[in-house]
């Protein structure tokens, strides 16, 4: 509970006075793709909070901060969803949040940007490297992208699940961000 606090405190600080974009969380989905035993599989997380103040005008002046509720894990039924939230996996109990805070974005021509910036699971951060696009639509910013992750530099899967021919170690995650308002105001 108190994360929590601490991180709606530190968010309303660095993006309260700047950020006039909101979230439609209805139009709006944070997800990822993995391989099991093969087998392509998706998930989501069905409760996140994003502070974002992008223009795609001035994309070097962006900012964002996504906070994700790791223990609404949904990979497609309840067993699975159960098992990503023990300790092997998310160990929500231990670490409820997972956080990625933007470090750069850069446009790559075409309505295309590359988006650098710290992920952090389990108390473990690493920089990250991803791509999306931004399209304007009437008075919404669409952002939908992905970035590419190894789960165990994450601890995610340790013991038996740590064997990569059962879950591979490859993970996507995909987002699509539907933002109302102007940016920098």
């Amino acid at each position: 509970m108190m994360r929590s606090i601490l991180a709606a405190t530190l968010l309303l600080g660095a993006f309260g006075a700047q950020a006039a974009q909101t979230v439609v969380p209805q139009k709006s989905r944070i997800g990822f793709t993995f391989s099991q035993m093969n087998t392509p599989a998706d998930g989501f997380f069905k409760n996140y909070t994003a502070a974002i103040d992008f223009d795609p005008a001035k994309p070097e002046s962006a900012k964002a901060q996504i906070v994700i509720d790791l223990a609404s894990i949904d990979v497609g039924g309840p067993d699975g969803n159960a098992e990503a939230k023990k300790k092997a996996w998310f160990d929500v109990a231990a670490n409820p949040k997972g956080t990625f805070t933007a470090t750069s974005v850069k446009a790559l021509g075409g309505g295309k940007f590359e988006t650098k910036g710290k992920l952090t699971i389990k108390g473990i951060s690493r920089d990250v490297v991803g791509q999306m696009t931004a399209k304007q639509q009437g008075a919404e910013l669409v952002l939908e992208g992905s970035v590419p992750l190894l789960r165990l530099n994450y601890k995610l899967g340790d013991g038996a699940w740590a064997d990569t021919g059962t879950v591979a170690d490859e993970v996507t995650v995909k987002f699509k961000l539907v933002l109302t308002g102007k940016a920098g105001q």
